[in-house]
């Protein structure tokens, strides 16, 4: 098989293929009325980018010219570029990755920002959406309550490994990023796991939550001893003296396995694509500018982010030390999501389009960078982003 690298994939990504779409000559498809983007996301500062545009739009409008304005704020918004609406944006909110590609699934949403993994399995479905950037590394977390001895992550294995008494861990969802990770950890030690509650030989029962935002109900109400998951929810428990932070999930072992992970990504459908290139080029850009905007401007992140999901500032400012924005698909991040692919493949995630995919079969199925490539040229070319 041969091996995916950044060099080889864009030979065969198609990066020029809507390069005339992209243009700002490119013309605008007529609608018969103004068109409405639908886009789905996860209540969490994994997608600070997008809180950013719709939260700080007269900073848009000043510095890029491309900017929202709330009509319904955190739920309706006018997509403004160069002064003039182009389109409407209904944001959808959701707890986790999953839900958001339920939405996709059902044809309910164009544009998303979801776990890298639900894309895939997604993908695998025979969906119709593909990653169509990157947008968030890392910032999964493990954390366990204070009162429980260990304090790092040889001692928590040795503390659960074969003792005969059931640890449980509370996860956002068996399908998220933090489960994926964590069990590929836990299978690397040798510790066993299970989601069945009556499977009381298992060293490890991780509780489902249902949500990235119910992981504090788990630590505060003792319904596990453990938590991951992704920020901010995991420094809440730390902040309010529950919790302590045991390592960062990409530092779990095998070293270097998961160390700077994809996390979430953007995805988009064909159809929002090509119908309108031109304007689904400006939703891109608005995302690009929010990446850029997140990472020079991590005090600002921190205070919308804050505001946005109703945590203290002090949380999301712990919260963003573990994570990074990016629109890049380095060979770093490529490299992740084949490891994903992998990993979930052997735990028998995938049935479909992705069984056995690896390299350029799984880059061919499910990535398309070619117009964030293209937006992000002339966002640096304009000298709007580094």
């Amino acid at each position: 098989m041969k091996k995916l690298t950044r060099r080889n994939f864009m030979k065969g990504a198609g990066a020029l293929t809507l390069g005339a779409a992209i243009s700002p000559l490119a013309p605008r498809m007529a609608w018969s009325s103004t068109p409405t983007i639908k886009m789905a996301y996860i209540l969490s500062d994994h997608h600070a980018p997008l809180m950013l545009a719709a939260t700080n739009g007269e900073m848009f409008e000043e510095k890029y010219k491309t900017w929202l304005k709330p009509l319904n704020p955190a739920k309706l918004y006018e997509l403004y570029d160069n002064g003039s609406p182009i389109a409407r944006v209904q944001l959808i909110p959701t707890k986790k990755g999953p839900d958001v590609e339920k939405l996709v699934a059902q044809g309910s949403v164009d544009i998303a920002i979801s776990g890298t993994q639900a894309i895939l399995m997604s993908v695998d479905k025979g969906v119709d959406t593909k990653i169509i950037s990157p947008l968030q590394t890392a910032g999964n977390v493990f954390v366990l309550n204070k009162d429980v001895p260990a304090q790092d992550w040889k001692a928590f294995v040795s503390y659960v490994k074969g003792q005969g008494k059931q640890f449980k861990i509370g996860m956002p969802g068996p399908h998220t990023v933090a489960a994926i990770i964590f069990r590929s950890a836990l299978e690397y030690e040798g510790v066993s796991y299970t989601e069945d509650s009556t499977d009381r030989k298992a060293d490890v029962l991780f509780i489902n939550m249902k949500g990235h935002g119910n992981l504090v109900a788990a630590l505060n109400n003792k319904i596990s001893e453990g938590i991951i998951g992704a920020q901010p929810f995991p420094s809440v428990t730390i902040d309010q003296g529950v919790g302590r932070l045991i390592l960062n999930l990409q530092d779990v072992p095998p070293a270097q396995r998961w160390a700077g992970h994809a996390c979430c990504s953007l995805e988009a459908t064909s159809k929002f694509l090509t119908q309108d290139p031109a304007l689904a080029a400006k939703a891109l850009s608005l995302m690009a500018l929010g990446v850029d905007l997140a990472n020079t401007r991590k005090d600002l992140t921190a205070k919308t982010c804050s505001a946005w999901l109703g945590v203290s500032e002090s949380v999301e400012t712990v919260a963003m030390q573990s994570m990074t924005y990016t629109t890049t698909a380095t060979p770093r991040w490529i490299s992740s999501v084949d490891e994903y692919a992998k990993t979930m493949d052997g735990m028998g995630m995938f049935t479909g389009k992705l069984k056995g995919a690896q390299g350029e079969a799984l880059a061919s199925a499910a990535f398309d960078f070619s117009m964030m490539n293209g937006v992000t040229e002339q966002l640096k070319a304009k000298g709007l982003i580094a």
